[in-house]
């Protein structure tokens, strides 16, 4: 078996001739679907095997079981598949339970083997490839786990960051208002400590970034999300990412605009859009939700970041409890789970979000066994992930702009949000199920007069008035993403369609100001707390 230990001077070619990294302009046109490696497929294809998210330790997904599930995942339109950390970490039970999620790392030069071999990885990989899809690997520099604090002494076991000179000297996180202390204090408890690692340290710059770029190399990842960003110096990410030579995106956890962006400025092109999760959350948490606070929250961006169009948007993941904890209107899930595909951003959906998972409060009730769910692809969002995903792929391959053009709101009411990203836009209500028939006029929109447009998420056709307005119903709370209808060329978004609102004139089946869509025959194929950074 090949040892990590030499990655860092590997020249290979093996899957690395396969590879297509991705870049920016590449990663934008991506969805993302993430899972927990250990929580998500089993070897064998159980759908029985009993886990116990409670226990918090290893149920048992691995390597060949996600292989097995891609067609699963692609079924929904996703291309991007991030799993968890694969280096080895601490053995034992400890009272925040075991490792099974992959984030308290103890030698980046071994692999985790509860997931499976190397081959096992490779032909992951692989396999994903041949499917038109790419694998994120999720990455951890900041530290090491140790079941000491104060009293750490590494050895040979942490590969090698074996040296007490390689670490912070020791002290907790416990101010985040001082930026030092954030970056060269310990995370964790006196249970589980996760040890700070000078990245200021010449040599453990030089390991981290000889490492990564073997890693990628040998492996074939087309991206990395890079866990705790925030809790390392801005100066350090830039060469460890152009040393990966992939799309990276940073895991910075904090809701204030300018802290995230100044990471988007100095350190990597990527992070995930924390600012809008917060406000977003508020206003489809309830049918009294927030929803002027999410409408500001999408203008700040615009004038905060340097480029939105490179966000993550999500709405679950790993590190916080689940939407559908607190919230059980499915139309207010369904639209929240939109709002990360219709806006600036790379969507991410975390697994089990397409099944209801409802998880809890705390961290592990998020993380439960996917294969219990029996992979059911007849559920409500599976299809509305699927019908997301190929609006968007559709709008792109017509007009590869669309990624980077900017959203705006183009109009938001106490229950409506109006986003405008030619040529979609998108309404989304948190009125909630049942809550009838309301309308809207959105008007100065980027269509001209009389054209017809398809909500994807309804299937019904719609027509711009005269004056180049359109009249919107939100029945029942539903969300609407509307394209122009031209572009559902051999019912490629819808199979069949109804009609909607419509101004009464002649309408056009394509057009919008300043940006004419063609007809592009075959335009795309249908896709069938503290310890919140701790792991």
């Amino acid at each position: 078996m090949l040892s990590l230990a030499t990655l860092g001077s590997l020249a290979v070619c093996s899957l690395a001739g396969l590879a297509q990294a991705y870049d920016n302009d590449a990663m934008r046109s991506k969805a993302v679907y993430q899972v927990l490696t250990d929580r998500f497929a089993t070897s064998d294809g159980s759908t029985t095997q009993p886990c116990d998210v409670s226990a918090m330790s290893y149920c048992g997904g691995t390597y060949k079981g996600l292989a097995g599930k891609l067609d699963y995942i692609k079924g929904m339109g996703f291309d991007v598949i991030w799993i968890s950390p694969i280096v080895s970490n601490i053995g034992g039970n400890t009272s925040l339970g075991e490792s099974y999620h992959g984030y308290w790392t103890q030698d980046i030069y071994s692999l985790n083997e509860a997931f499976g071999s190397e081959a096992d990885l490779k032909d992951l990989i692989s396999q994903a490839k041949a499917k038109d899809m790419g694998i994120m690997v999720d990455v951890v520099v900041n530290h090491v786990a140790a079941t000491a604090s104060g009293n750490f002494i590494p050895n040979d076991s942490y590969g090698p960051f074996n040296s007490t000179a390689q670490y912070h000297p020791f002290c907790w996180v416990d101010d985040y208002n001082n930026q030092t202390n954030v970056e060269q204090c310990s995370l964790g408890n006196t249970d589980v400590t996760l040890q700070d690692l000078d990245t200021e340290d010449p040599n453990v710059v030089q390991i981290f970034n000889s490492w990564i770029k073997g890693l990628i190399a040998d492996y074939g990842f087309e991206a990395i999300r890079i866990d705790t960003v925030k809790h390392v110096r801005k100066d350090f990410w830039p060469a460890f990412v152009d040393a990966a030579g992939v799309y990276a995106v940073g895991e910075v956890l904090d809701g204030y605009p300018p802290y995230v962006a100044a990471y988007q400025k100095q350190s990597m092109d990527s992070v995930f859009n924390y600012p809008v999760y917060f406000p977003l959350k508020a206003a489809f948490n309830s049918t009294s939700g927030n929803m002027s606070a999410l409408s500001e929250m999408v203008t700040t961006l615009t004038t905060t970041f340097d480029d939105t169009t490179m966000l993550g948007n999500f709405l679950d993941n790993h590190d916080n409890s689940r939407f559908e904890a607190t919230v059980n209107d499915k139309m207010l899930i369904m639209n929240a789970a939109t709002f990360p595909f219709v806006s600036d951003g790379i969507p991410y959906v975390y697994y089990g979000q397409e099944q209801g998972f409802t998880g809890g409060e705390i961290d592990y009730e998020n993380r439960e066994a996917m294969w219990l769910s029996n992979f059911n692809t007849e559920t409500d969002m599976y299809k509305h992930f699927g019908k997301l995903n190929t609006a968007r792929s559709v709008m792109g391959q017509a007009q590869p702009s669309f990624y980077t053009t900017k959203a705006s709101i183009a109009d938001s009411t106490d229950s409506e949000i109006a986003i405008s990203k030619p040529p979609m836009l998108s309404v989304l209500s948190n009125r909630g199920a049942g809550s009838g028939s309301n309308t809207m006029k959105l008007n100065n929109l980027a269509y001209d007069a009389n054209t017809q447009l398809l909500d994807v998420i309804g299937c019904k056709t719609y027509s711009t008035n005269g004056d180049k307005s359109l009249d919107v119903t939100v029945q029942d709370g539903a969300p609407q993403v509307f394209v122009p209808a031209s572009l559902n060329q051999d019912n490629k978004i819808c199979s069949s369609t109804a009609t909607g609102s419509s101004s009464g004139g002649d309408s056009k089946s394509a057009g919008f100001v300043d940006a004419k869509i063609p007809v592009v025959a075959g335009a795309m194929t249908v896709l069938a707390g503290l310890f919140l950074t701790m792991f």
